[in-house]
């Protein structure tokens, strides 16, 4: 999800209200009806959904997209293979696809190799050495704020590795006094953020141009070579290479209701497939696309009375451009057409403090996403699910556009403070995979709210379910 810190310090959630509306509209959050248990709904549109969904299918997807791909920046071609294996899994289902390509801004990106065949990927300077050729050097970490002085005598022909300074003008400096201090080569360790959350890889900005490469590190991968030095001598070798003429994709599979008339509505399920430079990208977001490809075999099967669509959205981490694209083509009939877009984002996260499935809208405002997926929660007797405020991923365009629109995230909100938030520390980072970052429960969570809450405002009106 792009732009996640700077956002979040400025939401608040009023939790509290959002539950006395809930309770009078629903009757008390978490509480499934009379004939319901926890996990079952009286309703039996409800199961349709909760029985057949597979959180271990999501998952296997969210494992290839996140390990066999791997990090999936746009408009490069890890980001096409993504669009190439959700198009596949889609059409598998007996979907009609189509790819949308869409002009994207150049990426420079950066590869560290250690000695023992391990490769990071990191983003460049435009304004250092860009090259495929290699530039080879032992590692060197330089504490302190990277003034002259704290270079040692010995720095010539090393590549220095240093926490950045706060400002871009400081870690100018630091950069500066590198290359006059004869370093080979400059990595900056990217900070933990003001909540908690590892720093992920950036592209230093310079004011001059320098000849020796310059890059920018997640902060775990500054970690990583730290350890390593503690051990003995660590020398990597430096390559990059700029990108132009990029495209990026979305992913477009249409479901055909029944019967379509002039007054058919569409619906929506969007999730970005691209992920950050040197993240893998497991629940960010890898688990929001795993979702939907399980959500488009289960609703295979079943008539629906609106249009369905199901959408992976590329490069929203740079600037959700797929999404405004997407928007953006559309023309103002298609737009009203267009009832409700589910936007699942970070929808497995194993990190414990974020304890609640959210429904957000830009503006805290309710709509037909939020209520059919709180009111789905309530049957359920599923706690997970609150209405809350949050303004940066895909919903965000549509939301614009004056389409209905929310964001499924997982998130940790202290009772007493709203502005109080827990997010998982390594999302964006190198360590958003599997093993450290996606729970197939909260997948199985996120699958069976979402799920039944589109389900309940797509599926064919039969009497016989709404008994």
């Amino acid at each position: 999800m792009g732009g996640k810190s700077m956002v979040l310090r400025k939401m608040g959630i009023k939790v509290a209200a959002s539950l006395l509306a809930l309770s009078m509209a629903f009757g008390p959050v978490g509480i499934a009806a009379a004939d319901g248990s926890s996990g079952k709904s009286a309703y039996s549109q409800d199961q349709k959904v909760v029985a057949r969904v597979d959180s271990a299918r999501a998952i296997e997807h969210v494992r290839y997209l996140s390990e066999e791909i791997g990090p999936r920046p746009g408009g490069l071609q890890a980001e096409h293979e993504s669009a190439e294996y959700i198009a596949n899994v889609l059409k598998g289902y007996g979907y009609d696809v189509e790819y949308q390509y869409f002009p994207v801004a150049d990426q420079y990106i950066a590869q560290v190799a250690l000695a023992d065949g391990t490769k990071w990927q990191m983003a460049a300077s435009p304004n250092g050495k860009v090259s495929k050729e290699a530039v080879t050097g032992e590692v060197i970490f330089v504490e302190g704020g990277g003034s002259l002085s704290d270079f040692p005598a010995d720095t010539a022909g090393k590549i220095v590795v240093m926490p950045r300074a706060s400002t871009t003008a400081g870690y100018r400096t630091q950069v500066d006094n590198a290359v006059k201090s004869g370093a080979a080569g400059v990595i900056l360790q990217s900070l933990v953020g003001s909540r908690g959350n590892y720093g992920q890889t950036f592209n230093p900005s310079l004011t001059t141009n320098v000849d020796i490469p310059v890059f920018g590190a997640a902060f775990i991968q500054g970690e990583w070579l730290r350890e390593k030095l503690a051990e003995g001598p660590v020398e990597i070798s430096l390559t990059a290479e700029h990108f132009s003429n990029l495209q990026s994709v979305n992913v477009i599979a249409t479901k055909a209701p029944k019967v379509k008339t002039a007054d058919t509505k569409e619906v929506i399920l969007g999730a970005h497939h691209d992920s950050v430079v040197g993240a893998p990208g497991g629940n960010d977001n890898a688990s929001g696309v795993g979702l939907m490809l399980e959500l488009a075999r289960v609703y295979k099967g079943y008539n629906t009375d609106k249009e369905l669509k199901f959408i992976a959205f590329g490069s929203e981490e740079r600037g959700l451009l797929g999404a405004r694209h997407y928007v953006n083509q559309l023309d103002q009939k298609q737009r009203d057409n267009i009832e409700a877009v589910f936007v699942p984002d970070m929808v497995a996260t194993s990190y414990e403090p974020a304890k609640n499935l959210y429904a957000m809208t830009p503006d805290g405002s309710r709509n037909v996403i939020t209520d059919s997926t709180v009111a789905a929660g309530a049957r359920l007797g599923n706690s997970d699910i609150l209405p809350g405020t949050f303004g940066s991923s895909d919903h965000v365009p549509f939301h614009q556009a004056g389409i209905p629109a929310a964001l499924f995230i997982w998130m940790g909100v202290d009772s007493w403070n709203p502005l109080v938030y827990h997010i998982e520390k390594v999302y964006h980072t190198p360590q958003d995979t599997i093993e450290d970052n996606v729970s197939p429960e909260r997948m199985k969570s996120a699958l069976d709210i979402i799920g039944a809450g589109l389900f309940d405002v797509v599926r064919k009106d039969v009497p016989a379910l709404n008994k």
